[in-house]
């Protein structure tokens, strides 16, 4: 009777995991198929027209001249989950890698509680506080935009990826710079990030592959953020409202 009580209670543990599992993946289904509709809106919203040829001169001219770095070409964007503006994960010849851009911080696509208590909410905050005073909302709506946009740049296509190797915070994840080819011409992510009011400058500095400071670097997206602001673009174009 204890034998066949137990073979009933397991019976039944096993169907509830077995439920918990499909309705699990429906809820993941389903949220995904919302990020997408919400992402097309976002993208008619959010993104605005493309950089004119003025925001185009002022990016800068790639030019791979340092030796302190390695040159990984025939890059392909692998999809990902955990796939956002900033940090990708990527198929490159020797394996597979993950790396996060540098000198651009695109904001949270969404607002999270973890296990362990911790939430991204004032991550988020300071990321909107940075990019015109944005609420959560419209915070995660650029953040989504620029998951969107670098997907958009990358998926299917080809890119150079490069990088010191230098690990984020000793974690698994690189610091890389990422050229893709806009308009025909090779352009630093970061660069078309900022340009489009996608994100905001934050995060690890280093000087460029061509020899270019750190701090001149900086001062360049400085003015590709005030030409974006001036052209209402991305987050400057939510601002206020």
């Amino acid at each position: 009777m204890a034998a066949k009580k137990k073979q009933t209670v397991l019976s039944t543990a096993i169907m509830l995991v077995v439920i918990l599992t499909f309705v699990w993946s429906r809820y993941q289904e389903l949220s995904e198929g919302q990020e997408a509709e919400s992402a097309e809106v976002i993208q008619t919203e959010v993104l605005s027209a493309a950089p004119s040829s003025q925001g185009e001169a002022q990016l800068t001219k790639v030019k791979l001249s340092s030796s302190r770095y390695q040159i990984w070409e025939d890059c392909m964007m692998i999809d990902h989950r955990g796939n956002d503006g900033d940090s990708f994960h990527i198929q490159a010849s020797h394996g597979r890698e993950e790396i996060r851009i540098y000198f651009v911080d695109a904001p949270e696509s969404a607002a999270r509680s973890y296990r362990d208590g911790n939430t991204n909410h004032a991550r988020i905050a300071q990321q909107g506080a940075a990019m015109g005073g944005l609420n959560q909302a419209q915070t995660t709506e650029v953040g989504t935009a620029a998951k969107l946009f670098v997907k958009q740049l990358l998926a299917g296509k080809r890119f150079t990826v490069v990088t010191s190797g230098e690990r984020v915070y000793n974690s698994h994840r690189k610091y890389a710079f990422v050229i893709v080819d806009w308009k025909g011409q090779p352009h630093y992510l970061h660069e078309l990030l900022v340009v489009h009011g996608l994100g905001r400058i934050h995060t690890k500095p280093v000087n460029l592959p061509d020899k270019t400071t750190a701090s001149k670097q900086k001062q360049h997206l400085r003015n590709l953020e005030t030409y974006a602001k001036r052209m209402r673009y991305g987050a400057w174009a939510i601002v206020g409202k």
